[in-house]
């Protein structure tokens, strides 16, 4: 299984356990790529308007977000022979790292950098593309921040894997959704199956082997040789809980994960418990503010257009969503 694999099924994983995952987007290996695609040429506005983006992302090249630094560039750019823009998970990859820093930089500056990136990489042709496909995946994203996160019970799982599928059919044709999300969306299902057959109570554990047995047995080859080796990456993530609990250090996890799945896999885990601390650190300081807001005496409206305001001020449209959310029901570690 390559490690790309590893990574989306960890995200999967994450995901299904409630660990404060939803709505982020897990990466596959990108290593079957759809057929390239053709972009019509731009209006001639919509390429001076991407340029600029370009120049701008170019002046900022020595100075990445502070997220960025000490990790490599996830994701590819590629095209085929005839200047066509390769559709992939690996694509995908490239705008979810960019767009990682979402927070830390605007959203304007996070796509100047990457039109910096298309320019450097691509034919003018293949530039069109990605540009066009951006504009829909950041619909595709504000749409998606705008869903209720599920609770953790499998039906309310099923239900956002089936909201986030039809969100996928507004924005993409079949070939990029399936080029962008066909593996996790397989695998997160498959999760969910087996998760139901785990948490039955009323089967015995012969009933409930042989259910799992046979839900494996219905899974693609390629797919159900992946799950059988996703239960080295499931048995590492119980380590590293038990790990954190002893209070053992971020430098031991490192080891243990890239004994265990390799330095690729060990280092985006790493980049994402960076970027997961990175939010942890601006909600608890929104958190802070907001409670001197509720401590202050203000009438209860004047309260509540304060607190807007505060997240107006701390937060992009896209995660605001997430605040009001955790505000609501907030977790032990929120």
């Amino acid at each position: 299984m390559s490690k790309g694999r590893v990574y989306t099924i960890l995200i999967v994983l994450l995901a299904l356990a409630g660990l404060g995952m939803w709505g982020w987007s897990g990466e596959g290996d990108g290593s079957t790529p759809v057929a390239a695609a053709r972009q019509d040429p731009l209006p001639a506005s919509v390429t001076s308007v991407l340029h600029d983006y370009a120049v701008r992302g170019r002046e900022l090249a020595d100075s990445p977000p502070p997220s960025w630094r000490g990790t490599r560039p996830d994701g590819a750019l590629a095209e085929d022979e005839d200047g066509n823009l390769i559709i992939n998970e690996a694509l995908r990859r490239r705008f979810d790292y960019v767009l990682s820093a979402l927070g830390e930089e605007d959203l304007e500056t996070l796509k100047a950098r990457l039109a910096a990136d298309f320019e450097a990489r691509l034919s003018p042709s293949a530039v069109a593309r990605a540009w066009a496909l951006l504009q829909q995946y950041l619909g595709y994203r504000e749409a998606l921040a705008e869903l209720t996160p599920p609770g953790q019970d499998p039906a309310a799982l099923r239900q956002s894997l089936e909201q986030r599928q039809a969100l996928r059919d507004r924005f993409f044709d079949a070939v990029t959704a399936e080029a962008f999300f066909g593996f996790e969306d397989r695998y997160a299902d498959f999760a969910l199956q087996r998760r139901r057959i785990l948490e039955d109570e009323d089967l015995d554990e012969a009933t409930r082997s042989e259910r799992l047995d046979a839900l494996e047995a219905t899974l693609p080859p390629d797919l159900r040789e992946q799950v059988r080796a996703s239960r080295e990456p499931m048995r590492v993530r119980e380590e590293v809980r038990a790990l954190r609990e002893q209070g053992a250090s971020q430098r031991r996890i490192d080891q243990l994960r890239e004994q265990r799945l390799g330095r690729e896999a060990a280092d985006r885990l790493a980049e994402l418990d960076q970027r997961r601390a990175l939010w942890q650190a601006r909600y608890q300081d929104y958190r802070e503010q907001r409670r001197a807001i509720l401590e202050s005496g203000l009438a209860p409206s004047d309260q509540q257009a304060e607190i807007e305001r505060l997240r107006e001020r701390l937060f992009e449209a896209g995660e605001r969503r997430r605040v009001e959310v955790l505000d609501r029901n907030p977790a032990p570690d929120s």
